[in-house]
């Protein structure tokens, strides 16, 4: 298991820059495409997201890099941050969302019924 003292000091370094926007597209797309291939790099990736304790207080724009990040190493493929759909990704969660609510109303509802 990887742990923050074993990150390497290059990738933390790539790693924060491209969180905070620092990085310009062609080195933040060469970045993304390292993700799906290098699994040190999307190892540590993932431990320096896992280990950010001020996530709720991030902006909207660094939130975004990591909803691409993750996109793009699950899917193979480099998306564009112009491509990307914020609005599509809310109404896939909140429908979800929705579905699981539903179904947690049903089975307490059975719960509910069976106990009585």
């Amino acid at each position: 298991m990887k742990t923050l003292e074993s990150i390497s000091f290059q990738n933390f370094e790539l790693i924060d820059e491209y969180l905070n926007g620092k990085l310009t597209s062609v080195e933040s797309q060469t970045l993304l495409r390292r993700l799906t291939i290098d699994h040190e790099l999307r190892e540590d990736f993932d431990l320096v997201v896992e280990m950010s304790t001020d996530m709720v207080s991030w902006p909207i724009e660094k939130k975004n890099r990591i909803r691409i990040a993750f996109a793009t190493r699950h899917s193979k493929a480099v998306v564009s941050q112009s491509k990307a759909s914020l609005a599509k990704d809310l109404v896939a969660y909140g429908t979800a969302t929705i579905a699981a609510a539903g179904l947690l109303v049903f089975v307490s509802g059975l719960f509910v019924f069976f106990a009585s």
